[in-house]
């Protein structure tokens, strides 16, 4: 057997080869398992009756609505300026979206962007009338689906479009969330709350 040094160096330059193997193996087979594990088909997601009783959102905040959307409306206020109306009418989460919001534009006055009372209406050019379609409510949230419809001295002659106003239930008051408003003709389809988050 020849024990030489430089069989010896071999020896130990293939011992560390091994071993080295043998480490980056081990390393490596959970990162497998867990891959393959994430490649594995996701489990089925299994339909059940939704056994609540269907209800419509309570009088109280249709109530809230409408005081709301009648503040809208008025020349004299700003929903924007006025704390004391968000405080009356928005959800913590929707104040602090609209206060995130405002502090992007430097020129308020300046900017047709600018947040305002038509923001929340969801429409610059108002609609001549508006119905309230059907509403519901899903445990301390609430859902009011609002028809408008423009008249012939419009922008919009003969347009319908279909918006929800969305309330939760803080503090014991019914607060608005959020407003989406649909997709149609002039219109896309998009969340008052994730526009205010934007910058």
């Amino acid at each position: 057997m020849n024990d030489s040094p430089a069989n010896r160096q071999t020896n130990m330059i293939k011992h560390t080869l091994l071993l080295l193997t043998i480490a980056i193996a081990a390393f490596a087979w959970p990162q497998n398992i867990t891959a393959q594990k994430r490649r594995a088909a996701p489990a089925k997601i299994q339909e059940v009756k939704y056994t609540a009783a269907p209800a419509a959102a309570p009088g109280e905040c249709l109530q809230t609505f409408r005081a709301f959307f009648e503040y809208l409306q008025r020349t004299n206020t700003n929903i924007v300026r006025d704390e004391a109306a968000q405080r009356r009418w928005l959800s913590q989460e929707l104040r602090k979206a609209l206060a995130q919001k405002v502090a992007t534009f430097t020129s308020p006055a300046d900017d047709p962007d600018f947040p305002g009372n038509g923001t929340f209406i969801g429409s610059w050019d108002y609609p001549s009338s508006y119905s309230i379609a059907s509403s519901r409510r899903y445990g301390r949230r609430a859902i009011v689906d609002v028809l408008y419809k423009w008249g012939p001295k419009t922008n919009y002659p003969g347009n319908e479009r279909t918006t929800s106003f969305i309330f939760m239930l803080e503090d014991g008051a019914w607060k608005l969330d959020d407003v989406y408003t649909f997709r149609e003709e002039f219109a896309q389809a998009e969340s008052l709350a994730q526009y205010l988050r934007e910058k």
